[in-house]
């Protein structure tokens, strides 16, 4: 593989790598997204593999 050709490489991963990154902030947001049902938000965060939704009584230290 020539140098550009790496580089070439390297920049398609790192766009692709930044749209994941994207994508994963866009899904935790909707899923800890009090307005969305709590079982639709459980089941996403499960399916994906992320964390599970925070409760509001999570965000008042109780």
């Amino acid at each position: 593989m020539t140098p550009q050709q790496t580089q070439a490489a390297l920049d398609v991963a790192e766009d692709e790598l930044q749209e994941s990154r994207a994508l994963r902030a866009r899904l935790a947001a909707w899923i800890n997204d009090p307005t969305h049902d709590i079982t639709a938000r459980r089941a996403l965060a499960q399916h994906l593999g992320l964390p599970a939704p925070r409760t509001e009584n999570a965000n008042h230290g109780h």
